[in-house]
């Protein structure tokens, strides 16, 4: 039973410090939980350059917008953890998981 990984976007520019930040922790979460990530550099887009401006770093996990700004590795951690686990096989091998253990 394969489940496609959580996608992760992270949103940002060149020489932004918190984009960095921000990516670093995503590529550490990575270890403990699996999802794949992708790196947009906005200025690339005239589009997402009027929609997010200054408001980057912006995290969105599928297509939704999670997180912006001064973000923190929990909440990163809380918000990809909630996005694997609305998915129905997540929950299921969770507690099945839970149960071969118990």
């Amino acid at each position: 039973m394969s489940q496609e990984p959580i996608e992760v976007t992270i949103l940002s520019r060149q020489d932004c410090h918190l984009c960095a930040v921000v990516a670093r922790m995503a590529h550490r979460l990575q270890q403990d939980l699996p999802f794949h990530i992708n790196e947009i550099d906005i200025t690339a887009d005239a589009e997402l350059v009027a929609r997010y401006g200054n408001r980057i770093p912006v995290v969105l996990i599928g297509q939704a917008e999670a997180l912006s700004g001064k973000v923190m590795e929990r909440d990163l951690r809380r918000a990809i953890k909630r996005a694997r686990w609305s998915r129905p096989v997540s929950r299921i091998l969770s507690r099945l998981s839970e149960l071969l253990r118990g």
